[in-house]
């Protein structure tokens, strides 16, 4: 099971206590995951999910709202990476009065309706509702690609922070797109074939979404595994830096040795100042030693910068012998 799937999953799990929010969150599913189907004079609205946590859910709305349960079945034509796909039917008796409630339908006297794509504000009463209206979209429409090591650290992933919702109809994508950032969450919009995408990237504004929906276990997994990836790069970070100094300084010494080695071939060091004389014997007796060591082993006071300071004159001296300038 994904992270995606068990984070969803802990949503529907939760209990959704009032009835305006119950009627919030059935609006959402039915926007979000909806089929509207018309045979003759009879409307059918079937939920197609991949959730089958959702079931429960819609029964325990539908049960409080209008006494009534809908019906599931596996969809067997729409296995989509051999995953499990779900038709929830709404009961018909009371399909119209549901879309009338939701604000997704209104019908006149001749019992024709029209349609309505976007959000309808009077779903929307109060903060509460439109967290749960959220919670619906979140369960049915959204989809991520965070992985998780898991406890043993065996699955490390360098996967984004990246939870995005999918939407067939542009208005709706623009008026949930909209409730989001009245609820605190920035979000970007994007379209893929053919659908209208929102999309949150950052770890932090991924984080506040599982606490606007409720999804605290699936937070404290997500900070846990933030922490440990910025436990890692700074590791890996440390590592580098210390790669590119060791790389450094190994062939800050080969240049100092092949000049060393340059004279002592030509002129010799008896032609050096006694200072030099000992700094070449201590070079070729430590290649591998840093600036720092190297001031500890030679027998006057001298800095880090004092003796980067001689060995770049005898670089100098190497590099006029081999100009035959010296």
């Amino acid at each position: 099971m994904s992270f995606a799937h068990e984070v969803k999953q802990e949503v529907l799990n939760a209990n959704i206590e009032n009835e305006c929010c119950k009627l919030a969150f059935l609006s959402a599913v039915i926007h979000s995951c909806g089929e509207l189907i018309k045979r003759g004079k009879d409307i059918f609205v079937v939920l197609k999910t991949d959730m089958e946590e959702l079931f429960p859910k819609v029964n325990e709305c539908l049960s409080t709202l209008y006494g009534e349960k809908a019906t599931i079945e596996r969809d067997e034509d729409n296995n989509i990476n051999k995953l499990d796909r779900f038709i929830i039917t709404l009961p018909i008796n009371v399909t119209k009065r549901i879309l009338f409630d939701c604000g997704i339908a209104k019908f006149n006297l001749d019992n024709e309706f029209s349609l309505w794509v976007g959000l309808d504000e009077h779903i929307l009463e109060s903060e509460c509702c439109e967290r749960s209206y959220v919670k619906g979209v979140f369960a049915t429409a959204s989809t991520s690609n965070i992985v998780l090591n898991d406890e043993k650290g065996k699955n490390r992933t360098f996967s984004g922070y990246h939870w995005e919702f999918n939407f067939v109809d542009e208005r709706f994508c623009d008026d949930f797109s909209s409730l989001l950032f009245k609820l605190g969450i920035t979000n970007k919009k994007s379209k893929r074939k053919n659908l209208f995408v929102l999309y949150i990237k950052e770890a932090d504004k991924v984080s506040d979404l599982f606490a606007l929906v409720g999804a605290y276990k699936g937070l404290l997994r997500l900070q846990n595994e933030m922490a440990i990836r910025e436990v890692r790069n700074n590791i890996n970070r440390q590592n580098n830096c210390l790669n590119a100094n060791i790389t450094k300084t190994v062939n800050a010494s080969l240049r100092q040795v092949n000049a060393i080695n340059k004279i002592q071939d030509t002129i010799g060091f008896e032609s050096l100042p006694a200072n030099l004389r000992e700094l070449c014997l201590v070079r070729l007796a430590n290649p591998e030693e840093s600036l720092d060591n190297l001031t500890k082993l030679l027998s006057t006071t001298i800095t880090k910068s004092g003796i980067n300071h001689q060995f770049n004159r005898l670089i100098k001296i190497a590099d006029k012998i081999e100009n035959n300038k010296l």
